[in-house]
């Protein structure tokens, strides 16, 4: 099968290769839950392996390839601090640091004004429960409100506001002021603050923009109540903004597609925001950071020179006027191909907007079944190994590969509704 933009030869596999033999000698099991295929070639919107066999990607490598794999404009950028002979810097002054932060509150709402640079969204997150800790004592306020379900990184910190109750026991450890909720699945769920401790007692709301597993947005009335809420009673509201920072939602950040009144005093990015290199941050406002109080919000590697300038030339990309006004036109037939995914019965439910969708199906075996067929017809969608299957292709990719590709995501859905029938 060979088209514009897939290809896949007749003799191809789902198999594990000598790679993944290597892999097993050299690391846990634990991190080996990818689909078996060896990427050789990422450019743009696709994906190659060493055979010639290409998909449409629908995962942007896992929600980072925004401004499409191996962008040009970022690798030049990257080429040109390489060539400036500085790899590294710690967290001594430099040039590029500065043009980064600058760039970042510039193009950010006027209520941030500090930037708090990392390496991954992991230390991203933690860096977001340091700052709300330390704001929490300052202001005799404690909890921490999460969600069910919520993702926020891999360490210990991480699992003591993500996930449940329970995401920590392997640490022994616990953290009695984090209080769990549940995520509003339905869209009638109210926001109820009796389920919450005493308002006055509470530090912050900590939120993932939309519950990544599958693409889960909050109801409209239900994020307004909730927002007003903090809001009323000087409660501090951290987006986490990994996945769905620059512009993978249509807007530079996508909590904004909740409403212009909401005005997060930190938000956690990476990912997207550099459509390549490891780096992140944390957005934020004075009160947060300037409490005279040594942190160490400092790393070996935040600020590093060359994932900066990957971080500037690919927000340049990404903000770009024509860039923008094209997207909104992807968008629309984006969005438009994920809602008709809805005439199939075995669809129960598409959570979308931008360019990110989940599509919800019964079980976990029908959604496996449906990322196989995708992948040997030359579409590469998120196996997220639930019962949920999550679609976020490059923001580069052409209107024509598209439709090409949920061509192939249709009849996948359509044959494997089938066997349920």
């Amino acid at each position: 099968m060979e088209t514009k933009y897939r290809k896949i030869k007749k003799d191809f596999i789902l198999k594990h290769t000598k790679y993944h033999q290597e892999r097993i000698k050299n690391e846990p099991d634990c991190i080996r839950n990818t689909l078996p295929i060896v990427w050789h070639k990422a450019k743009n919107f696709t994906i190659e392996d060493e055979n010639g066999n290409r998909w449409i990607d629908h995962t942007s490598g896992i929600f980072v390839a925004n401004a499409g794999h191996a962008n040009e404009h970022v690798g030049n950028a990257i080429k040109k601090q390489i060539d400036s002979s500085m790899f590294f810097s710690f967290l001594y002054d430099t040039k590029i640091r500065n043009n980064l932060t600058n760039k970042i509150l510039e193009i950010s709402p006027k209520y941030f004004d500090k930037v708090v640079l990392a390496s991954t969204g992991t230390e991203a997150t933690d860096l977001a429960y340091k700052l709300i800790k330390y704001w929490g004592k300052n202001n005799n306020k404690k909890y921490i409100i999460s969600f069910r379900g919520s993702y926020h990184g891999r360490a210990l910190s991480c699992d003591l506001f993500s996930g449940n109750e329970s995401s920590s026991d392997w640490s022994r450890t616990k953290d009695d002021d984090v209080v769990f909720l549940d995520f509003p699945y339905n869209s009638d769920v109210k926001f109820d603050s009796s389920l919450l401790p005493s308002p006055d007692k509470i530090a912050a709301i900590f939120l993932e923009t939309y519950q990544g597993w599958g693409a889960w947005m909050y109801p409209q009335e239900y994020i307004k109540d909730l927002y007003n809420f903090a809001k009323t009673n000087n409660i501090l509201v951290c987006f986490d903004e990994i996945q769905s920072g620059f512009y993978r939602m249509g807007k530079l950040y996508g909590y904004q597609t909740y409403g212009d009144y909401i005005e997060p005093d930190l938000i956690c990015v990476g990912k997207g925001i550099t459509s390549s290199l490891p780096l992140s941050a944390v957005i934020t406002n004075k009160k947060l950071t300037d409490n005279g109080v040594n942190m160490a919000l400092g790393g070996t590697h935040s600020g590093n020179p060359i994932c900066c300038s990957a971080a500037i030339a690919n927000i340049e990309f990404l903000s770009d006027s024509n860039f923008q006004e094209n997207l909104i036109q992807k968008i629309k037939i984006f969005e438009r191909c994920c809602n008709d995914l809805l005439k199939f019965s075995i669809v129960k439910k598409v959570n979308v907007k931008g360019m990110v969708a989940g599509l919800i199906f019964d079980t976990v075996e029908m959604a496996d079944k449906i990322v196989f067929d995708c992948v040997y017809n030359g579409v590469l969608p998120v196996r997220t190994y639930r019962n949920s299957i999550k679609l976020a292709p490059p923001l580069t990719i052409d209107n024509e590969a598209i439709y090409e590709s949920f061509e192939v995501i249709k009849n996948a859905i359509d044959k494997i509704g089938k066997e349920y029938v």
